[in-house]
């Protein structure tokens, strides 16, 4: 026990009334050396040779030498495991302590806050009965001195065999291409929890911080045909993502397309029905004053018919009564550019030809046809 700790009975120098029997003390000094000096024949007395006075200072200062020995120091990062006759007495604290002087006890430092690693490289089978090769890394430290120190023999390398056998247990829940690709991460931290629990088991005291894989590959023999694999998934990532990526441009503009398409379909749908009911309510305009005068409209209807079909002509029509009328019509206009008179419909209309080839009264006949089916 470090006399520099808190609390009463701590004062290696000093027993006091709070001591309590704890703790290693140093015995009486002045008490010691008087009685060695009176076994030893040093206490003064007369008779004495000098030699022997001699002789018991030397043992007297062999004896303080091999007392003093006794102190030890403790580091702020180690535990000091004092033993007495073979046996662990205590594990001393950071500080300055004593212990009875070899042979009959010792003490031994053992640092407890050093990250400590040790490395391991196998051959592991997986789920699908494959083989791979896989590095690990364990970062581990003392939890315990006492433990790291006489539990086992060899701590650190039952951590490594631990691990060896930790990991091939991982290992074979796996398929290859998991182990190969984005499971090691969790196949780390389950074999840092077996492992863990194997060496509190075997009472190691040791706790381990971190582990981790590396150098995970197939085997020598067979690198080449995973290389090709690997390329071919990767070249098949990257096509996927060409085509997501031609798939998010292309979708924008397909929507805007056809979102064109649908307004100019609603634009279309409202014109044509306009144009209906365009086209109706004139029909109910011409049929409101056919109602009122009917020769009147037929007769205003039959001009404006007349005059869609010889637009942009001169035309001269001749009626059964020898009545010759001469109709101008200019082009996009809806009224004739002069007044005409224009004779009521005949019931049998004709069509005086000019003297003139069979090709004429041909045209004739053919228009004085165009206008009757009008």
């Amino acid at each position: 026990m470090a006399w520099n700790e808190p609390g009463p009975g701590r004062d290696p120098w000093n027993r006091g009334p709070q001591g309590g029997g704890k703790g290693p003390q140093l015995p009486d000094l002045s008490k010691l050396l008087k009685k060695l000096r009176s076994l030893l024949g040093l206490s003064g007395s007369k008779g004495r040779p000098p030699s022997a006075s001699l002789a018991g200072l030397v043992v007297a200062a062999i004896v303080v030498v091999w007392l003093f020995s006794g102190f030890y120091t403790v580091d702020a990062q180690e535990r000091g495991v004092v033993l007495r006759f073979g046996s662990v007495a205590r594990v001393a604290q950071p500080g300055l302590g004593w212990h009875l002087p070899w042979p009959v006890g010792r003490v031994t430092m053992v640092n407890v806050t050093k990250v400590r690693q040790a490395s391991t490289q196998d051959t592991l089978m997986t789920k699908d009965h494959n083989l791979v090769d896989v590095g690990m890394t364990i970062q581990f430290r003392v939890s315990s001195a006492r433990a790291y120190l006489y539990n086992v023999s060899d701590p650190d390398g039952t951590l490594t065999q631990a691990a060896k056998s930790a990991l091939r247990t991982v290992v074979s829940g796996y398929d290859v291409d998991s182990v190969l690709g984005n499971a090691q991460q969790e196949i780390g931290i389950k074999t840092r929890q077996l492992l863990q629990h194997t060496l509190d088991e075997y009472q190691t005291g040791l706790q381990v911080t971190d582990v981790s894989l590396n150098n995970v590959q197939p085997p020598q023999q067979v690198q080449a045909a995973f290389a090709d694999a690997i390329k071919a998934g990767d070249d098949a990532t990257k096509l996927q993502s060409a085509a997501e990526s031609y798939a998010h441009t292309r979708l924008p503009r397909a929507n805007a397309q056809a979102a064109d398409e649908i307004a100019a379909a609603h634009a279309y749908a409202d014109r044509v029905v306009a144009a209906a009911k365009g086209e109706k309510a004139r029909f109910d305009a011409v049929l409101a004053e056919y109602q009122a005068a009917p020769q009147a409209t037929r007769d205003r209807l039959y001009a404006d018919a007349l005059r869609d079909i010889i637009r942009d002509n001169r035309v001269v029509l001749v009626g059964s009564g020898g009545t010759a009328v001469t109709v101008n019509v200019r082009a996009g206009a809806r009224a004739p550019a002069a007044a005409a008179t224009v004779a009521p419909p005949p019931s049998t209309p004709t069509v005086k030809a000019p003297d003139s080839s069979g090709d004429n009264g041909s045209a004739s006949r053919s228009r004085e046809r165009d206008g009757g089916s009008r």
